[in-house]
């Protein structure tokens, strides 16, 4: 089993923290549960872990104010908060703090086992310059499956150049331009032609029928 594979999960409703104990223990990670943020202060005094997953609304220490306490005291560790009650106040707040991720409920075992994954393995190569290091098979798995997490948003958009956007609005404007211009031409043609059309449709009708009527019959 890997050594990086330690999860306190932290949530103040009995049967949520037995359920996710036993979905987490199952995809691989030797998980510890907390009723509290103050419980879980006291049990990570104890015994550090890997990732921290928590609720956010509890009685006492919330999850904000746990996460503040990791972020002074285990800034290593990585935070990962549940919940049903966030917006984006809240989420910013998280982020600020150095969340790994935000999650909102309900949500399926299988993504937060990813989610988690990633931040072990996160952890593993902390720094995009080190050299990767191997995941272990039980963690590489689920890392394979896992969503990409806070990537996209800390990349920022590059800016249109000035001449890409006026060679841009010039097109535009002469495709506007020429369909003006293309317009009353195309139905002028129409309206003109289109007598000729009809009058050498009619002309040919009738040539044909005195021919039918004038030709020899064949014997």
């Amino acid at each position: 089993m890997s050594p990086y594979n330690k999860v306190l999960f932290v949530d103040d409703e009995e049967g949520v923290r037995m359920s996710w104990d036993r979905l987490l223990s199952e995809h691989g990670f030797d998980v510890t549960t907390a009723e509290d943020g103050s419980k879980a202060i006291d049990e990570l005094n104890r015994t550090p872990v890997d990732v921290v997953v928590s609720d956010l609304k509890m009685p006492g220490l919330d999850g904000i104010q746990l996460l503040e306490w990791l972020h002074d005291r285990h800034p290593e560790t990585r935070f990962i908060l549940l919940t049903g009650y966030g917006n984006e106040v809240v989420e910013r707040r998280v982020r600020e703090l150095g969340a790994f991720e935000y999650l909102n409920k309900p949500i399926s075992p299988e993504t937060l086992a990813a989610v988690v994954t990633a931040a072990m393995h996160l952890k593993l190569d902390p720094t995009p310059k080190a050299a990767p290091v191997a995941a272990a098979p039980e963690v590489a798995t689920v890392v394979t499956e896992a969503p990409a997490v806070a990537a996209i948003e800390d990349t920022p958009q590059a800016a249109p150049q000035p001449e890409v956007v006026h060679k841009s609005r010039l097109r535009k404007a002469l495709e506007i331009l020429v369909g003006l211009v293309a317009a009353p031409l195309i139905g002028l043609a129409f309206v003109m032609f289109l007598p000729v059309i009809g009058f050498g449709a009619l002309f040919w009708m009738l040539g044909e029928s005195v021919w039918n009527a004038f030709k020899p019959a064949e014997a």
